[in-house]
């Protein structure tokens, strides 16, 4: 099943250009993922506050073909997508012509928040969504890793507004620091892509390093807490598919 609502955006959420922003694009797909959760009978929100579970997305990738300006109308659309190894989040942001504006993919686990550990959603719940068995990209690329070498390194102070209702360092919130940490030249071109990998959650009071480098022809960014790589942030990759 496909579900598509119209998107209500807000003044932040956009740039100087009046264009939307990555970060108000990512919260845009994932708040639209909670609708349609909503839709087919299940509250993340109250699976994590009530039942200790919670759904957790291990990866992101996003391509935007055209930003829209803060007088457009457009909507989102999402769906699942599952296949015996994985379970994806699909999904689209389209102008009411159906022009595509952006394609977004989450990798997803259902993990115990107690112990950390991921469990396998019932085959109800997952039918509660009537899976699709198309996706939003029709490529794969290569796993996202760390540069190899730094060319820039920062503290970061995490606040008690970066976080989500798991504890944990929201997911726009490392879109948003990697952007600040890459050079204006990669800023001022626009962002056409990204990807974040999410390794180990960073939570309020961790010692949190931003290292950032160069890398496949566009920006990389690893969050490093004590010398472990907890997420990984690419911008503007320029890579051959898989």
């Amino acid at each position: 099943m496909i579900f598509t609502i119209p998107v209500t955006t807000r003044v932040e959420d956009f740039d100087q250009n009046g264009l939307l922003t990555p970060p108000a694009l990512l919260s845009i797909f994932e708040n639209t993922a909670v609708r349609h959760a909503n839709t087919v009978g299940y509250s993340p929100m109250a699976d994590s506050l009530q039942n200790g579970m919670s759904w957790v997305i291990t990866n992101w990738r996003a391509a935007v073909l055209r930003a829209p300006a803060y007088d457009e109308s457009f909507q989102a659309s999402t769906w699942l997508c599952v296949n015996p190894r994985l379970a994806t989040r699909e999904m689209l942001l389209r102008t009411r012509e159906g022009e595509v504006l952006a394609r977004g993919q989450a990798r997803l686990a259902l993990v115990q928040r107690s112990t950390g550990k991921p469990c396998l959603p019932t085959p109800e719940r997952l039918a509660a969504y009537q899976p699709e068995q198309t996706t939003a990209f029709s490529d794969r690329l290569p796993r996202l890793r760390p540069p190899a070498g730094y060319t820039d390194r920062q503290p970061v102070q995490l606040r008690r507004s970066d976080m989500d209702y798991n504890g944990h360092m929201h997911n726009t919130a490392y879109l948003s620091l990697a952007l600040d940490a890459a050079p204006q030249q990669v800023r001022s071109g626009g962002v056409h892509s990204f990807r974040i990998s999410y390794r180990s959650p960073l939570q309020l009071g961790d010692e949190l390093t931003l290292c950032s480098a160069p890398k496949d022809g566009g920006w990389a960014a690893s969050f490093v807490r004590q010398n472990e790589v907890c997420a990984v942030v690419a911008i503007n990759e320029q890579l051959a598919p898989l």
